[in-house]
């Protein structure tokens, strides 16, 4: 068994100072599940900056299949990794740099911790906007997807940064299941994606975070963001480049690579 607690600090060093580690610290990878999530439960305790909203990753079947898993997976998002678009991203050289194109909700009411699940419709009762997103996925560990979700889980769940495009407060009336998008990186079509890739539509990724928290003694917080996970794949762009996003009538996200 790891030391989960020794694992957090060197991910949170190796995250904070843009370094990529040869092996994860201590010398081998989580074994399962439940012990990547020790170690994530490690990073957010030890973080000292606050924890802004989540993640859902692993958000269809053959992405759960490719990364040996039976179930999504939800990490925290941390402060200085959030932003509006235009948001400029410096990762270390030999990052991954993928990009997920996303849907993400911003929380106007508090989901509190409780034995009943919470409904679609309760859920999204509770959101105060939607939004445009695109997030940059990485890790911070040599070939942490080769090991699958317990690779990643533990890597504060793959996240890089996330950026959001405009909210949008009369969001249900949106087929988002249907809803696609367009990723180009440096002026060039890179691919397109869609709303039913993530669980079918990405309100049931937003229904299962607030649940998968709530079995946690984890309260969805009111200003909390989530972001679903992507609409198509991950598509690994270069050093330099300029990824834009394009939602249609429902705005653009643009990052750009330091």
């Amino acid at each position: 068994m790891i030391d989960t607690d020794k694992a957090a600090a060197a991910l949170i060093g190796a995250r904070q100072g843009n370094r990529i580690l040869d092996s994860f610290p201590g010398g081998s990878f989580p074994a399962d599940i439940d012990e990547a999530y020790a170690v994530l439960d490690s990073i957010a305790a030890k973080m000292t900056t606050p924890v802004v909203g989540w993640k859902a990753a692993l958000t269809n079947d053959k992405v759960m299949k490719k990364m040996n898993a039976t179930a999504p997976a939800c990490g925290p998002l941390f402060e200085p990794y959030v932003a509006n678009s235009p948001m400029r991203v410096t990762l270390a050289a030999e990052s991954a740099r993928g990009l997920e194109c996303e849907f993400a909700f911003r929380m106007a009411k508090t989901l509190a911790p409780r034995a009943e699940p919470y409904t679609d419709a309760e859920v999204a009762a509770a959101v105060a906007t939607m939004h445009p997103a695109m997030e940059v996925v990485d890790v911070r560990v040599k070939d942490g997807f080769a090991h699958g979700a317990r690779g990643i889980i533990g890597d504060f769940c793959a996240n890089a940064a996330l950026a959001l495009g405009p909210g949008i407060a009369d969001w249900q009336g949106i087929d988002l299941a249907a809803s696609q998008v367009e990723l180009r990186v440096n002026g060039e079509f890179a691919v397109t994606g869609i709303g039913s890739a993530v669980l079918g539509n990405p309100r049931n990724s937003l229904t299962w975070v607030a649940n998968f928290l709530s079995g946690r003694g984890i309260a969805l917080a009111a200003g909390h963001v989530v972001t679903t996970g992507s609409t198509m794949g991950i598509f690994n762009a270069p050093a330099g480049s300029t990824a834009i996003a394009d939602f249609g009538a429902m705005g653009q996200v643009t990052i750009t690579f330091a």
